[in-house]
């Protein structure tokens, strides 16, 4: 379906958003990530979104790159 890789995030109350994100392989868009996921919070919940705890992209079942909570917020 696409070559795009997947922005998978957990938020502080357990949600997890899972999302195609249009990035290039060799430099992932973290900050793109983050804003997407918390617009797929907001729409899937109804409420603004707690801190994020964790996120990783993947594609084909491989983990490209992992961030926990604190370089998340240096990217948003």
């Amino acid at each position: 379906m696409t070559d795009s890789p997947t922005f998978v995030c957990r938020f502080g109350d357990g949600q997890i958003t899972r999302m195609t994100i249009h990035t290039r392989l060799d430099k992932l868009d973290v900050g793109r990530g983050v804003r997407l996921a918390r617009h797929a919070y907001r729409s899937r919940v109804r409420r603004a979104p707690p801190p994020i705890v964790e996120a990783h992209f993947e594609r084909e079942g491989a983990r490209l790159a992992s961030y926990d909570a604190e370089a998340l917020k240096k990217s948003a």
